[in-house]
């Protein structure tokens, strides 16, 4: 799916389309585990969702690099922004559903299942558990740093960028449906401009669309 740099607007059309379809006879929850909910509550979805998106934005910032050392320190940077954009995205899916996990490990657990189970379509992490992934590269004393030239940078960057993209648009469909139209634009509404005005904002106009 991640061959070559597409449009944002291209990937979102395409995994929209894979996952509809092959959402068709799922069970009507997104997650395995049974929901307690009989309302959502939107303040902790809208807080988890916060985080997510405060994550991503980080992400997306394309630093002012000079020289190698803050190449190393930039690289450091953005897989942990990728890594809380997908777990806080991932806990605001449980959190519609009233299921409040914050433990990493098992949500790592549920996300397995999730993609074994073909909740995330196909072609989209080739069957393996992004957030594993994303994991091993969460800073550490003993870990050996990675060099990367600015053009290698760019690239590693654009691609996590498009990865947390994929799979933000499946996870804020769901909560999309299961808030409604109304709550989710006004979820959208009360964000501070530089989400509401950028990228979130242009996803949910998306989403909301197409809904």
């Amino acid at each position: 799916m991640f061959n070559g740099f597409r449009s944002l607007s291209q990937i979102a059309e395409e995994v929209i389309a894979e996952w509809r379809t092959s959402a068709t006879g799922q069970p009507i929850y997104f997650n395995i585990m049974e929901s307690t909910a009989t309302t959502p509550q939107i303040d902790k979805v809208a807080k988890l969702l916060l985080n997510a998106w405060s994550a991503e934005y980080a992400l997306r910032i394309r630093p002012l690099i000079s020289d190698q050392s803050e190449m190393d320190t930039s690289v450091d940077w953005i897989f942990p922004q990728a890594y809380f954009a997908f777990l806080f995205s991932v806990r605001a899916v449980l959190a519609v559903d009233g299921i409040l996990v914050a433990n990493p490990e098992s949500i790592e657990k549920l996300v397995t299942r999730w993609v074994a189970n073909g909740r995330y379509g196909n072609g989209i992490f080739n069957n393996n558990n992004p957030l594993v992934e994303l994991m091993q590269h969460r800073p550490s004393t003993s870990k050996k740093p990675v060099r990367l030239t600015k053009a290698e940078f760019a690239s590693l960057q654009q691609k996590l960028i498009q990865k947390i993209y994929a799979v933000s648009i499946i996870h804020e469909t769901y909560i999309l449906n299961r808030l409604g139209d109304e709550a989710y634009q006004q979820l959208i509404n009360s964000l501070p401009s530089y989400l509401k005005d950028a990228f979130v904002g242009a996803r949910a106009t998306f989403l909301l669309t197409n809904n």
